[in-house]
């Protein structure tokens, strides 16, 4: 990724950060941006080990598309990973715009990922899909 760190977003800053992100054991929290990098970090992990075996930046597009469409489990509820991290939403309206917003991270997410992992056209770069079978903090947003 060629960004300044003025046109960085909290996506950019995860993709770009999260192969040295990746072999923290933990992770000291200090504000509401850490959470959504450590969150965003797990669901790279996750995403990296979804499109390993795809042939094409467009099979793994849709992969990671359904992926980011999937159910999935939200601060307060079992699964979720991070529930030290998160505080659980009050209301059903909480709930609701976390769970837009994050599915809106999700996507845009595995949108970008794509484009940097098979940015050299052809077959996914060794140097992500390497980092495929790497738990973040030892932890996993899929359900075992």
């Amino acid at each position: 990724m060629d960004l300044t760190e003025d046109a960085m977003d909290i996506v950019d800053e995860a993709i770009t950060y999260y192969r040295a992100n990746v072999f923290f054991r933990n992770y000291e929290i200090q504000g509401g941006a850490d959470r959504i990098l450590v969150y965003l970090t797990l669901y790279i992990s996750s995403c990296l080990a979804r499109i390993e075996r795809c042939e094409s930046q467009k099979d793994a597009e849709k992969v990671l598309q359904a992926y980011a469409w999937e159910s999935f489990p939200l601060p307060g509820q079992s699964g979720f990973p991070f529930n030290g991290f998160f505080t659980k939403a009050n209301t059903n309206d909480e709930a609701e715009m976390f769970k837009a917003y994050f599915k809106q991270l999700r996507e845009e997410t595995g949108k970008r990922l794509t484009e940097v992992v098979f940015a050299h056209g052809g077959r996914p770069n060794k140097f992500w899909v390497c980092f495929s079978k790497r738990k973040f903090m030892n932890l996993s947003l899929d359900r075992a």
